[in-house]
């Protein structure tokens, strides 16, 4: 079993509700997605910072594993990319630590594969600016919330990142579509933007708990 890799590295989590831990990345290739803010850079060759060594696509289950084995970290950070991309290599993933899924959330399929060796997912819920198709998009978006709902052994929350101009209608109808399957919906001001106020108008109107978040590892200056 093999997958496309374009970095492995520790670091603290940046975003969300875990801020601060401690994860092992493994930054998956490739996206099913474009979104207007995306800042992700990937290679076409791996870079294990863990190592300091380049290898080459694809990296294998083994490889990976021997990784996790050896790391004392909170949880493993699987992301991307679309690391649902890769769910048949997720899968087989043994971790004696807590598997962390980062996803934009629009492959219910793939989710259903992973669903059972996650402890933990960060769901993008991506708004219509963002992205095109979006009518297509939002459905599986939400179905996939639902197939990876939080319950008392998986921690699942939502992440919607907000641009300077936004829609107060369409943040407040995703919170009440995928409200019943998280924990937790969090704010995420694109990295730059002045619009804190506007952002806790929002936390204040929407029904559930909700926390405004920052991308902290870019102000702190670490990946």
């Amino acid at each position: 079993m093999e997958a496309e890799i374009s970095e492995i590295f520790e670091s603290i989590q940046g975003e969300g509700i875990l801020v601060g831990v401690r994860q092992l990345f493994i930054r998956f290739r490739r996206c099913n997605l474009s979104c207007s803010y995306c800042d992700t850079k990937t290679s076409l060759e791996c870079f294990d910072q863990i190592n300091n060594r380049i290898l080459k696509n694809p990296i294998s289950k083994e490889y990976v594993q021997r990784l996790i084995e050896r790391s004392t970290v909170h949880s493993v950070s699987l992301t991307g990319g679309e690391p649902l991309l890769y769910a048949d290599f997720i899968r087989q993933l043994k971790s004696p630590v807590p598997l962390y899924l980062e996803s934009n959330m629009t492959l219910p399929d793939a989710a259903r594969k992973v669903k059972r060796c996650v402890h933990y997912v960060a769901g993008d819920f991506k708004l219509s600016a963002a992205i095109n198709n979006w009518g297509e998009i939002k459905e599986k978006t939400i179905e996939t919330f639902k197939v990876l709902k939080n319950t008392r052994k998986r921690m699942t929350f939502a992440k919607i990142v907000v641009p300077e101009k936004f829609s107060f209608d369409e943040v407040l109808w995703i919170s009440e579509q995928i409200g019943d399957y998280v924990c937790s919906i969090v704010l995420q001001p694109v990295f730059g933007a002045k619009n804190l106020k506007e952002l806790m108008e929002l936390q204040k109107r929407i029904e559930h708990d909700v926390r405004v978040v920052p991308q902290v590892h870019k102000y702190l200056g670490v990946m």
